[in-house]
């Protein structure tokens, strides 16, 4: 009797691991902060992605052996490039079976020039600027690209990829339209403080008309700080996530708002003080 019970024991467990790993979701890697939210959201209810850096800044890093095992168990790897991830594309060059399920996104979505590009030749990914994610319709194009990777790698859970894709492609636009609407009640604001946002962003959400020339305005200052300063205010760390792309895309906004509200009172006072001074 206990030999019998102890085999209905072990073919129930046998039973409830074979249904977990039919089910499971794939091992999928992410390299930068912004991307494995949007990939977070496409696998909501299938499984949730390894993070591979938790900054941008970190993507030059040497990757440590924990993170080189994370790459060597995934399935699937998804990257931005070599032009922003020197350190990941060694290790992916040097690693041959990794490479073969990767996913680099640059290589198919459309890039601005680097603003410091200067014409000499140069390859894709060193003359572009791969930080595309700023502007949400390329996003956008980034995740139409994922979704069926994932649906190809994991084929049992096309349905919840596919409805999962379709509430964040909402949310995106939806997004999109809120900080389109919000910056185009601003006033002007100068060339110098767009330079120091995301290229992809301003190229989006600031119309030319917006823009104050770099000769015009630039040194303008409120008590004893540079107008020029105020894009450079650290923010509060946002939270990793399915939330991640959409706060910190909402905080850039918010951050121009405040360097265009900042010029615009400066604005106000030098003109202020020119005519109390013609009089």
């Amino acid at each position: 009797m206990q030999l019998k019970n102890r085999i209905l024991l072990s073919t129930l467990l046998l039973g409830i691991f074979l249904s977990q790993s039919v089910f499971a979701g794939p091992r999928v890697v992410v390299s930068l902060p912004a991307i494995h939210s949007l990939v977070t959201n496409i696998m909501q209810g299938v499984g949730e992605p390894v993070l591979l850096y938790d900054h941008d800044s970190s993507a030059s890093t040497t990757l440590d052996p924990f993170q080189k095992s994370e790459l060597l168990t995934a399935d699937l790897v998804i990257w931005i490039g070599s032009g922003l991830e020197t350190s990941l594309s060694d290790t992916l060059n040097s690693m041959p079976p990794i490479k073969d399920h990767t996913m680099a996104l640059s290589k198919t979505v459309p890039l601005l020039l680097k603003k410091e590009f200067d014409g000499i030749a140069a390859s894709r990914q060193n003359s572009r600027d791969l930080k595309f994610w700023h502007d949400p319709k390329i996003a956008i194009m980034a995740v139409r690209q994922i979704t069926p990777t994932l649906v190809r790698l994991d084929p049992d859970n096309t349905e919840r990829y596919l409805d999962n894709e379709i509430q964040l492609l909402k949310r995106i636009k939806q997004m999109s339209r809120e900080i389109a609407a919000s910056i185009s009640t601003q006033g002007s604001i100068p060339e110098s403080v767009l330079n120091q946002f995301e290229q992809y962003f301003t190229n989006r959400f600031i119309p030319a008309a917006m823009i104050t020339p770099l000769h015009e305005g630039g040194t303008i200052k409120v008590s004893s700080e540079a107008v020029s300063s105020c894009a450079q205010r650290p923010d509060e760390p946002a939270t990793l996530g399915t939330g991640f792309y959409f706060e910190t895309m909402e905080r850039q906004a918010k951050r121009v708002q405040a360097c265009a509200a900042q010029f615009n009172r400066s604005k106000v006072a030098k003109t202020v003080k020119q005519k109390n001074r013609s009089s």
